[in-house]
């Protein structure tokens, strides 16, 4: 009879469990862009390089004859399709793909990135680039490209804005310091891994151009990463802006020149700009991503920023935003999050307030800064430096040109950064040679940010079981943000109040001193049963865990983790052993859905 019973009522929870599985999912769509009536190309944008995004799950290749086809014989059949397919391509309109990277793989990281997210991503695969030959109306193909249905979106490219410039300051490299002055670096190399080598190196790319990688103080990994088939430019014909920020980042600790806040990191360089195909930091993102997203811990630097809504032209930077308020580039950091790659991005030097209503107008419908469409990266802010290395305010209050906002999440030096290049402070024996005391703008306080993530994570990696077979788990890029927030040296007022947010300073000390406990346990608290990388406890590891009790399905990767209410032995049972039983099952569904306490924290 109790046998009957106990089966009754592990049928009945069983029932519940799945029957919640279906209903609990709250699997977020993508919002698809609103195309615009008539394009009017804005300062900014391009006349030359047209980005065209086919609906998802078409199936679109290139033509022999060098234009866009559905391979499926499903779309772009109509006569309107076909015409403008034709006129364009016999115009001299010239396509390919965005992506370098294989189709299946593409596939494969959006998918792990929805799974991963529990969120609509972009099918990356149907994104095109069209060159526009000259004499030729950019704006008129737009409009043509628009009227498809098969066609989402279709847009002008931005055009490579001025790069956050410095100003003339007085050279300090205080931002090592420990807190409040700097992120604590100094203090954090201390620790095994704390300079960025830990578990055989945490890789830092930075996705911009105006590099002299031939400086004998800085040293990459790879002179440049370059898809296949491209040819890198630089816009502004300058070697300097990039130079100055991998000094920063991991210039040799060598007893002279300057020291890079995580100078025992890999680091690589990926150009932006091409030959022929301009400005292109999705095609960027997307060849680095696959080279990395397997290394926990990696970090993408973009130091690039783009025209918004309020930008009027050059040569002022007023109105420049984060790069993510274009949607395609949106589309592909948001990929890259889902991966497990961090992802650390300029705020800016437009002087803007994110939070205003017009960034939650037009743009198709697309509006990175709300709340609700988080990417995830980490945003920078320019904040004032300590009045002892020459600050031009209160310290860590936001400086006038650095935009801020809700959705800014860390600041860094602003000015009075010395570094690698421009020569201000040395410029004898060449330019090999050459260190500014001058750098500044949301340029030089990203890589102050840069660095202290790779410490983290090289950190918390280091802590764990470090074997050649094994090189580490990292923090999700979720919860390496919020640590730095968490623990981080707080904003505060000057010339501008610190309601204009542009978040906390990091504290490296605090930072390394919160992280959760190691172990095959990915966060906190137990219950992360499927063991994704987002460490999120969702419905998707109750389902997990109900497979594998009733239905032989596949044994928790981490025991621990699925060992909910703490029963027994953090280990593989024993035969026999119910260190894992129905109590487990029973603890987390009380957890997720009735208020019940929460998993017992990680050994």
């Amino acid at each position: 009879m109790c046998t009957v019973k106990k089966a009754a009522l592990l049928l009945l929870l069983l029932t519940f469990c799945l029957t919640v599985a279906a209903s609990a999912v709250d699997f977020r769509p993508r919002e698809l862009p609103v195309k615009p009536d008539k394009t009017i190309i804005a300062p900014g944008y391009s006349h030359r390089h047209i980005e065209v995004k086919f609906a998802d799950g078409e199936d679109i290749g290139l033509a022999a004859e060098g234009f866009p086809v559905d391979r499926s014989s499903q779309v772009l059949k109509s006569s309107e399709a076909l015409n403008v397919m034709k006129s364009i391509t016999e115009a001299g309109g010239a396509w390919h793909r965005m992506s370098p990277t294989s189709e299946e793989l593409i596939d494969e990281l959006v998918k792990n990135a929805e799974n991963n997210l529990n969120r609509g991503i972009a099918d990356l695969n149907n994104y095109f680039i069209l060159t526009v030959p000259d004499g030729v109306s950019a704006e008129d193909w737009i409009d043509q490209l628009n009227s498809l249905p098969e066609v989402e979106i279709a847009l002008a490219q931005p055009l490579p804005m001025p790069l956050p410039l410095p100003d003339d300051y007085q050279s300090r490299q205080g931002y090592l310091n420990d807190a409040p002055d700097g992120i604590g670096a100094i203090s954090a190399w201390a620790e095994t891994g704390g300079n960025g080598s830990g578990c055989f190196g945490t890789k830092i790319c930075d996705f911009e151009y105006s590099w002299n990688l031939d400086h004998f103080d800085i040293m990459a990994s790879y002179d440049e990463l370059i898809p296949d088939g491209y040819t890198p430019s630089d816009p502004h014909l300058d070697d300097n802006h990039g130079t100055a920020v991998l000094g920063e980042l991991a210039s040799f600790s060598n007893s002279w020149g300057t020291t890079g806040a995580s100078f025992g990191a890999g680091l690589w360089a990926a150009p932006t700009h091409y030959v022929t195909h301009g400005w292109q930091l999705g095609t960027a993102l997307l060849h680095v991503l696959p080279l990395v997203y397997w290394q926990p811990g990696a970090v993408f630097l973009i130091e690039q920023q783009l025209a918004g809504p309020n930008y009027v032209g050059p040569p002022s930077q007023d109105g420049l935003v984060p790069v993510e308020w274009y949607e395609p580039w949106y589309d592909i950091i948001v990929t890259c999050i889902g991966n497990g790659v961090n992802v650390v991005e300029c705020a800016g030097n437009g002087r803007e307030d994110l939070d205003d209503a017009i960034y939650a107008t037009g743009n198709g419908g697309h509006w990175p800064f709300l709340p609700q469409n988080n990417s995830g990266a980490i945003i920078v802010g320019a904040g004032a430096v300590p009045a002892a290395f020459g600050g031009s305010d209160v310290d860590r209050s936001r400086l006038w040109f650095s935009n801020y906002g809700s959705r800014v999440d860390l600041q860094g030096w602003g000015e009075m950064v010395v570094t690698t290049g421009y020569g201000w402070l040395y410029s004898d024996d060449g330019k090999n040679y050459w260190y500014d005391s001058s750098f500044g703008g949301t340029s030089s306080a990203a890589p102050n940010v840069a660095s202290a993530v790779a410490i983290l994570q090289s950190v918390y990696k280091e802590q764990g079981d470090c074997q050649p077979s094994d090189i580490g788990t990292a923090l999700s890029p979720d919860s390496a943000r919020a640590i730095l927030k968490a623990t981080g040296t707080p904003q505060q007022s000057g010339t501008y109040p610190a309601t204009e947010n542009i978040g906390p300073r990091p504290n490296l000390v605090a930072a390394i001193a919160a992280l959760p406990p190691q172990g095959c346990c990915m966060s906190p608290i137990r219950g992360n049963v499927d063991y994704d990388i987002s460490d999120v406890i969702d419905i998707s590891d109750l389902v997990y865990l109900v497979d594998y009790m009733f239905n032989s399905g596949p044994a928790p990767v981490c025991w621990e983790e699925a060992n909910v209410d703490g029963s027994g032995p953090a280990t593989p049972p024993d035969e026999g052993s119910d260190d894992i039983d129905i109590s487990d099952l029973v603890y987390l569904v009380d957890y997720m859905f009735t208020g019940g306490p929460a998993p017992v924290t990680c050994p």
